[in-house]
């Protein structure tokens, strides 16, 4: 769920049962989504089994957090189940002056009246009082030096003093299937959800020699030999209520047609968002400047900017879209052929109340995605896909008008192998995927996004998992991308900023299963994370860079607790100093500093 400027839903892992990674467009089943894929979160459900878990974390930036996880049978017969899962956070974000707050709890019920039935009932409700940092800094000080040879701390906050982020989220809904016989099983997903965030924030805007700052009356009247460390600020007031409703109806059946086995997915999905926005932008010199080299934070006066009351940004964006597809996976000996199309109605309106315009869109899409696969007996299966993509923009550009929809391709051939006779996991693949009418910061410094142009991507991917023995399990991963804009009339042929080239990984661990270290695992681990453009323009790169991981865990089941265990996780192991990434000249961000967490976990 995303609404425009700040409105992001944010779901704490602990919460999740699991996420999976959906590489490529995957709109034809699940509508609104980008070419490179969606992320999948899965909310924990009732079992019928007890379960009894409390979590506690402790750790560096004073992270304490606190967690609980309840699940049952309600009846002898497991019809009615239940989960209740909870938690309570608190942390110094790394920043200085920022903190963060998390309140969540999640309760499920689950009716099953028989073994062919599930009405599972899900909610989620959390809130955030603080939410950390939310700012960035100049390259000026962290990718180069000031001109005074020195860089910002990795904890630096330019913010202001009262700077304050707060977000509350709701969400209510359900899962239901039936199977009717062999053949078909119906399903119905559901879900309203609403998300509140309320912003006070003073942030950079880069330093004063920045031509984005020329317009700037505070950096005119500076001396030439300071511009260069005196950083231009604006502020943002924003309160904003996103609300989202979908629902997914689908069928599937399960038949044959001669000596081809078929799944057929048939459904139709209907989604409606209503974002209320009341901010305003600081465009103006209200902000005092801040002197990098000796920095004076004061309290800004967000009061008389009331969005409540006056805000001059108060934008009213609605979203319906509507959507019928098909998918069948059909299977002849040992060729596997899915083929799947799916049309979408997609009407937009963005209601600006300050100037009583309305912006309305209404755009109409088929996409269809294919593959085949071949299984080999040796468990080696090749692969060639295509498939496309279509995203409604959710947001409005600074003259009112709704931003054209996002439309991808990809094309992807790669390799899998699955043995079956031994614990292994290889994966190869390489691909291209195009993607229209892209957004991104606009250059010439206002708070709204700007179209892009076309982007193509070309990459390979490649992934390894491996159990080499009873203890010994590896995981590695290598990604290339050639990333370039190909339509842009401002950046064609250039590489979008945070688009680093290169990135690899590798984790190993070693689990004891004799002797006195018995149920210890000790593992670890690099991220590698090449250099990448910092902007649109190409004018500047961000260094690779790479961070060292490690863990210790020990399992509790050898001395009597089965299910709980002790762990210890370190990222950043040598507390590398890295810049992240940058998106522009005046947008940077330092990568995390070493985090140490002790987690404990007790089953009973």
């Amino acid at each position: 769920m995303q609404g425009n400027f700040y409105n992001d839903a944010v779901i704490d892992p602990y919460m999740l049962e699991r996420a999976e990674v959906m590489r490529g467009p995957v709109s034809v089943l699940y509508g609104k989504s980008s070419p490179g894929g969606l992320l999948n979160m899965v909310s924990k459900r009732p079992t019928t089994e007890p379960l009894k878990e409390i979590q506690f974390k402790m750790g560096t930036d004073s992270l304490f957090q606190t967690g609980f996880d309840f699940s049952d049978a309600l009846d002898e017969e497991g019809v009615y189940s239940y989960r209740l899962t909870g938690l309570a956070r608190s942390a110094n974000a790394q920043q200085d002056r920022a903190e963060e707050q998390r309140y969540a709890i999640a309760p499920a019920f689950t009716w099953r009246p028989d073994d062919k039935t599930n009405f599972t009932f899900l909610s989620y409700f959390q809130n955030e009082p603080e939410t950390g940092y939310y700012g960035w800094l100049p390259k000026e000080g962290t990718v180069e030096p000031l001109p005074n040879g020195k860089r910002l701390p990795t904890d630096f906050n330019e913010g202001a003093k009262n700077n304050t982020y707060s977000r509350n989220e709701k969400m209510v809904g359900y899962s239901f299937d039936h199977e009717f016989n062999d053949i078909f099983t119906v399903r119905q997903n559901l879900r309203y959800a609403e998300n509140k965030v309320s912003q006070n924030s003073v942030y950079g805007y880069g330093v004063c020699s920045d031509p984005a700052n020329g317009y700037s009356k505070q950096c005119a009247a500076l001396a030439p030999a300071d511009k260069g460390h005196y950083l231009a600020r604006k502020y943002v007031v924003d309160d904003e209520k996103l609300q989202n409703f979908s629902v997914d109806t689908q069928l599937q059946s399960k038949f044959a047609t001669g000596e081809v086995d078929h799944t057929l997915l048939t459904g139709v999905d209907f989604m409606r968002m209503r974002n209320d926005i009341n901010a305003w932008f600081g465009y103006d010199d209200s902000v005092p400047l801040l002197d990098l080299y000796n920095p004076v934070y004061t309290d800004f006066d967000f009061a008389s900017r009331d969005p409540a009351t006056s805000g001059p940004y108060q934008i009213l964006n609605k979203q319906k879209q509507t959507g019928l597809y098909v998918q069948d996976q059909a299977q002849w000996d040992k060729v596997l052929v899915t083929l799947g199309g799916r049309y979408d109605w997609a009407d937009q309106e963005s209601l600006n109340r300050t100037t009583g315009i309305t912006s309305k869109r209404d755009d109409k899409q088929f996409t269809w995605r294919g593959g085949v696969n071949y299984l080999f007996d040796n468990g080696i299966t090749p692969y060639f896909s295509y498939s496309e993509s279509f995203e409604p923009a959710s947001q409005t550009g600074e003259n009112g008008k709704i931003f054209a929809p996002s439309k991808g391709k990809q094309y992807e051939a790669g390799v899998k192998y699955v043995p079956n006779d031994r614990p292994i996991v290889i994966t190869g693949a390489v691909y291209q995927l195009t993607k229209t009418n892209n957004l991104m910061a606009d250059p010439a410094g206002s708070f709204f996004s700007v179209e892009g142009g076309e982007i193509r991507a070309r990459g390979v991917e490649l992934e390894a998992k491996a159990a080499l023995s009873a203890s010994i399990n590896v995981v590695g991963s290598y990604t290339y991308t050639d990333a370039e804009y190909t339509t842009d009339t401002t950046y064609k042929g250039n590489t979008p900023a945070q688009v680093p080239k290169h990135m690899a990984s590798l984790w190993g661990d070693y689990t004891f299963f004799d002797g006195p270290l018995s149920g210890l695992t000790l593992g670890t681990g690099g991220r590698f994370t090449g250099s990448s453009y910092g902007d649109p323009a190409n004018s500047f790169k961000v260094g690779s860079y790479t961070v060292v991981d490690a863990l210790v865990r020990y399992d509790l089941a050898r001395v009597g607790m089965a299910g709980s265990n002790v762990a210890l996780h370190v990222n950043n192991l040598f507390d590398r100093e890295y810049v992240a990434s940058c998106f522009q000249t005046y947008g940077c961000f330092w990568g995390a500093e070493r985090q140490v967490v002790a987690t404990a976990t007790f089953r009973f």
